[in-house]
């Protein structure tokens, strides 16, 4: 890294991390390819990643968007793509789920790509919409009526969303059926309009919706309050602290990359996602920032490829 770009970030200079990677730099614009359509929180991590870790890098990091089969496009482009440090996938919960999900297996995520950074994560909210309910008891009590059922938006199939409303769908005994959208912006757009039911969104997604009263929140999945809802329930305190249902986002690269790759592109990752603007600008939204390494996002993949799959048997799903 030229000097002149270390001397402009204070205390990079002590980060044996980035000391360790100086040694490559990408000869090429980094692709920093995004599963989801602009407009999400998953999308706004993503571009503040990127913005800060191309001056850390020396090249140009584009962002991508390649949304569609509940992230399949995104990744299977990536697992093609050489190991050589010039493409990334930004990933989530559904990176574990989709391997489970189809078959035959479209990829492993243990050993078809290399894990790089963990970045933040963020519990999800039980939301409605007014006219489904204003409370989690009158949610129940239309949720079970027999018949047509209610109706659930995902941002799509095998998302972290899609997995914890099929298994409160199982915890509680709900009558209710999935549609799955491409990305967050059109379901909430749907969800908003009632023509969708309800949904398990993202923090950063509904929190808006909800202070203006055009959702209505019902409960967080969480071990604790949060301190952007201080009101919230959290499923604890309804009676069902077994349900598994957030959100992280991760970087991960394809299998096969020299140590001196991972360790400049995981560097430059987490020192983009640790500035102090980014930290506080997603602290507003209700983001928490992680900023680890390749071994928790290891944890992270191993610990939902176990609990997702379980979700995906018990409730026979398949990817249609």
């Amino acid at each position: 890294m030229r000097r002149r770009s270390l001397l402009a970030l204070p205390g990079l200079l002590a980060t044996p991390a980035l000391a360790q990677g100086a040694a490559w730099r990408p000869s090429a614009p980094v692709r920093y390819v995004v599963p989801f359509p602009p407009g999400s929180s998953f999308d706004l991590v993503g571009r503040m990643v990127a913005e800060g870790a191309a001056p850390l890098l020396g090249q140009t990091v584009v962002v991508e968007n390649r949304p569609g089969a509940g992230t399949l496009v995104a990744v299977q482009t990536v697992k093609a793509m050489p190991p050589d440090g010039h493409a990334v996938l930004m990933v989530a919960n559904s990176f574990t789920v989709n391997q489970t999900l189809h078959r035959p297996k479209p990829y492993d995520a243990q050993t078809d790509f290399d894990p790089l950074a963990l970045l933040v994560e963020t519990p999800h909210v039980l939301v409605c919409h007014p006219s489904v309910a204003s409370d989690f008891t009158g949610f129940l009590a239309r949720a079970r009526q027999p018949g047509a059922g209610l109706s659930f938006g995902s941002n799509g199939q095998g998302t972290s969303q899609h997995m914890g409303m099929e298994h409160l769908k199982l915890l509680a005994g709900l009558n209710a059926e999935h549609v799955p959208y491409r990305g967050v912006a059109p379901m909430l757009t749907d969800l908003l309009a009632g023509r969708v039911h309800y949904t398990l969104g993202n923090l950063p997604d509904v929190l808006q919706p909800i202070a203006d009263g055009k959702l209505v929140g019902l409960g967080i999945v969480a071990g604790a309050r949060h301190r952007l809802l201080p009101d919230l329930v959290t499923f604890a305190e309804l009676g069902y602290p077994q349900l598994v249902s957030d959100t992280w986002y991760g970087v991960v690269m394809p299998a096969g990359a020299r140590p001196e790759v991972k360790a400049a592109l995981s560097a430059a990752l987490l020192e983009s996602i640790r500035r102090p603007a980014a930290r506080t600008r997603l602290a507003e939204i209700g983001l928490d920032v992680l900023a680890e390494g390749a071994e928790p996002l290891t944890g992270r993949i191993r610990r939902d490829t176990a609990t997702y799959a379980e979700v995906v048997r018990a409730a026979n799903l398949t990817p249609g």
